[in-house]
Parts: C-alpha cells; structure tokens; sequence
C-alpha cells in the first residue's frame, strides 16, 4: 500500500447529480465501495434500516486523526439546483417474477403502491473532493463507481471520468479557514456556525450526531485536532451527544 498523501479528486460528469442531502461524504463514498468489493453480491443482502459493523475503519485507505477521516464533502462547480418529480408504479411485466397469490393488486396503498417522489438535482459539470489517503487504491475502487449522487439507475450522476492527484497541502479537513467536512466540538475552539451533523459514516445514523462546525463554515481547530487516537467517541459519548 502507498503511503497516505494529499489528493484532490475531480469528476466531470455527463448529467445532473441527485441529492437527498446537502453533500456527499467521500468517506463514505469510499466506505460503500470498499465494502462492496469485499462482499461482492452478498452487499445487496446487507440490512439498509440498522448500523451493521462488518468492515473495520483502519481498512478505509484514508487517514484518520482525532477520530475522523481526512475526506472533505463535495464541491460542485455550480450553485444552481433544481427540483424535478418522478413517478413510481408498479410495472406488469415483472409480475411473472413476483411470488404473489393475490387476484389483485392494490397499487393505491400497501407494498405495490404508486407514489410520486420530489427530488432536488444539482446540474454540475464538475464535483472534487479532497482527501488524504492511498491514491493507488482510492483510484481502484472509484474505478468501479457507477454514478454520484442518488437516481443513477434513471439517469442520474452518470461520470464522464474522474482525476485522483497528488497536491501539496491537505485540504481535507479544512481549507482557507473553512471546515471542508463536519467538524465536531471538541475538535474546534471556535467557529461561525454550529449545527447537530453527523461526523463519520454511516451520515444516516443518528447515533453519530454532534454539535459540528458544518463544511463553509469559518473554523479555528483546537490541539485535540491533531492527536491521532483522541478517544473523540467517549468524549462525545461523556458529553450526552
């Protein structure tokens, strides 16, 4: 394994990038493929409602300080978005598939109903991110990244092709005095806005929420920032967060 550099990752993408949330995390871009290269098909099988603790964080080829990863948020080349509607309906040619005994299907409610999703689109040429980590690897498993963002199956996120490069300066975790990712409290003696974010993957899980500088905000970090195995979970865990 190469050692942990500096690394600015550039996508250009063919169309718009779904989000149901403001960012992508790059950790846990990462994290998706790397656990999905270990168990290949088995993957799909994994529960999508509860934390499943399968992959251990050291394998991550990312660095880790104080208890979060060097993996900034994306940054999009535009701030444009836009809202579009899509329509889910229950499709008749894959009923053959389907183990069903009823005479009729209800599609105004139940498991096969119809329903209509809003969702916001972001109409980016370009999305980077910064981390310090493997190169080697980190460009292996974005290899096999089918799209960014949510909807790729219906056309969204498609990736033109993407860039891993080695800068000079690690940007990752804060940039120009900017939190490049959330931050949590007892990483940061002060900064303009803080907001309940979750710091570490899974971003879903409320179970990782804490007071956080959020990524654009001005930050000044503490020394806690720079101590590699800062116990960071028991401290938040001491604090009630």
């Amino acid at each position: 394994m190469s050692d942990f550099v500096p690394l600015k990752i550039t996508f250009r993408m063919s169309t718009p990038v779904c989000l149901t949330h403001p960012w992508i995390h790059f950790d846990a871009l990462i994290a998706h493929l790397k656990q999905r290269a270990i168990d290949s098909h088995a993957y799909r099988s994994l529960p999508s409602k509860r934390v499943v603790k399968l992959l251990g964080e050291r394998v991550l080829p990312i660095k880790k300080t104080a208890g979060i990863y060097h993996a900034s948020v994306s940054i999009f080349d535009t701030k444009d978005a836009y809202t579009t509607t899509i329509y889910k309906r229950f499709c008749e040619r894959y009923l053959d598939l389907q183990r069903i005994r009823k005479k009729k299907i209800q599609r105004g409610s139940g498991h096969f109903r119809d329903f209509m999703i809003r969702l916001v689109y972001i109409p980016a040429r370009k999305v980077t991110f910064y981390a310090n980590g493997d190169p080697e690897e980190i460009e292996f498993l974005l290899s096999a990244l089918p799209g960014l963002g949510k909807k790729v199956a219906i056309g969204f996120g498609f990736i033109k092709d993407f860039k891993v490069e080695e800068i000079s300066k690690d940007h990752s975790i804060v940039k120009d005095n900017k939190a490049m990712r959330p931050i949590p409290f007892p990483l940061f003696d002060a900064a303009s806005e803080v907001v309940p974010l979750t710091y570490k993957p899974p971003y879903w899980w409320s179970g990782f929420v804490a007071p956080c500088a959020p990524p654009g905000a001005w930050v000044k970090l503490s020394r806690n920032a720079s101590i590699p195995d800062y116990p960071l979970g028991k401290v938040l865990a001491k604090a009630g967060t």
